[in-house]
């Protein structure tokens, strides 16, 4: 596996007022933190590091001041109005070390429950995983072509890849797919029909004397 590089360089200032004026300059703000070092606070040009985000790689070498780390990119901050990165934080690593994230889970194929009728719920967008730096993929891939109504994949069932251990609850349901209830349809004339009425019975010889007033 190729791991990409990353120049980036320290940054002294913070503040909202100091990262805006990055931003302006085409810069995003970062911080490289983890195994029990100091905190760094780094910033790198933002169309370098959306051309390695687009790649699907979440780990690299950051480069800066003539250093060189390995590191995970650990957390994005988006301004989603105008689709811009805001801020990164990167997590030192070591690529002999196993480490634990969350990866996006795609689904592919089309369910022969979604052919009959049925409606598919995507419950787990993205799921807990363990493994070497090396080894972490782009995404977990789920074939639901099989998956038929009233039916669901979970963690458990998940497939097997090498050096891959999933840390999600094994019970947890991934995907599945649920027969649609509808509605009881009411009949248009039920709803235009109007309610009888149900008057009083007359009492005996009450009938008699209400014909002689209209008389």
């Amino acid at each position: 596996m190729k791991i990409l590089e990353l120049k980036a360089e320290k940054r002294a200032t913070k503040g909202s007022k100091a990262v805006q004026k990055l931003r302006m300059t085409g810069k995003i703000p970062a911080v490289l933190y983890g195994h029990r070092q100091d905190n760094i606070m780094l910033c790198m040009k933002e169309d370098e590091f959306t051309r390695i985000l687009h790649t699907g790689t979440r780990m690299l070498y950051l480069t800066y001041d003539n250093q060189r780390e390995s590191a995970l990119i650990k957390e994005i901050q988006y301004d989603h109005i105008v689709d811009r990165v805001l801020h990164v934080d990167f997590s030192r690593i070591d690529l002999d070390e196993r480490v634990k994230l969350r990866v996006p889970v795609e689904l592919t194929g089309e369910s022969i429950g979604v052919k009959e009728g049925g409606i598919l719920t995507h419950v787990m967008k993205d799921i807990e995983i363990e493994c070497l730096p090396t080894a972490i993929p782009e995404m977990i891939k789920v074939n639901v072509s099989e998956l038929g109504l009233g039916k669901a994949i979970h963690v458990k069932e998940l497939p097997v890849l090498e050096g891959i251990r999933y840390l999600s609850d094994g019970e947890t349901v991934v995907v599945s797919v649920h027969q649609l209830v509808e509605k009881k349809a009411v009949a248009e004339e039920e709803l235009l029909a109007e309610p009888e009425v149900i008057t009083k019975k007359p009492k005996e010889g009450e009938e008699a004397a209400e014909a002689e007033k209209k008389a």
